[in-house]
């Protein structure tokens, strides 16, 4: 499965990074969504094009592999590629090297087209994916499934969904939810440990005024490493669920 590869470079500022120097997942999962919109642009195919036939993309989950997060002044280089798609969904791959072309995250994503009146997911339409030259298939992807919450040593923190959380879509912009799900972790937490790998899929839409839930919980693999569970809470809806796996800096 392969398409055309797009790439470019960038050098991490500092407000892209948390305190500890290093990138912050919201801004590197910022930076890949706009990197696929630049290909997407430099092909011909723009948002202002799906707008007109009242379509959108919409992520329904990221797969994250992470060898280590790139630091504040560091160039990297962002790469993507549109894999496959089939009736309903595509999948994209995204990358992200540093300057001696040592990969540092890997992330297979999946994707959905939707209509923008209706908010419903829509058959994929084949003319607007030929540019990327991806594969058709008849099969889905396999996708990791998120962990589940334990029981017994679950934690939670409220958030209330501002202006400044809304895209384009009229929805939560996808990388919002990474702040919903990390600022329930505690500080030093993450500053012992380096995330190592990271599962989200998204279910349902939140939306300006929600109020939402992020509930998680820790349990300890078996080989040392420590994996927190999580779920954003909206009302009685499940608006994601995720998984992150840490190792002990």
């Amino acid at each position: 499965m392969s398409g055309l590869i797009y790439r470019r470079t960038h050098r991490i500022k500092g407000y892209e990074c948390d305190i500890t120097g290093e990138i912050t997942l919201p801004s590197l999962v910022n930076l890949m969504m706009d990197l696929s919109g630049q290909q997407s642009d430099s092909l011909g195919n723009t948002n202002d094009q799906m707008s007109e036939r009242g379509l959108s993309w919409i992520i329904v989950q990221y797969d994250m592999q992470i060898e280590r997060m790139p630091h504040k002044g560091e160039e990297i280089i962002l790469e993507t590629e549109a894999m496959s798609y089939n009736r309903f969904f595509t999948y994209r791959r995204f990358r992200a090297y540093d300057e001696s072309e040592q990969l540092c995250v890997e992330v297979m994503t999946n994707f959905v087209m939707m209509n923008i009146e209706t908010r419903k997911m829509v058959q994929i339409q084949k003319d607007l994916l030929a540019v990327y030259q991806a594969d058709e298939i008849r099969t889905m992807v396999r996708m990791q499934k998120p962990i589940q919450l334990e029981q017994d040593n679950r934690k939670e923190q409220d958030f209330r969904v501002r202006y400044l959380d809304i895209d384009y879509n009229r929805h939560v912009n996808n990388a919002k939810y990474f702040d919903w799900i990390i600022n329930t972790i505690d500080p030093k937490f993450i500053m012992d440990h380096q995330l190592a790998a990271v599962t989200i899929k998204y279910e349902k839409e939140v939306e300006y005024g929600n109020s939402i839930t992020s509930v998680m919980s820790t349990k300890e693999a078996v080989d040392g490493e420590i994996i927190t569970a999580h779920r954003i809470m909206n009302g009685e809806d499940l608006a994601c669920e995720a998984h992150m796996i840490w190792k002990k800096v």
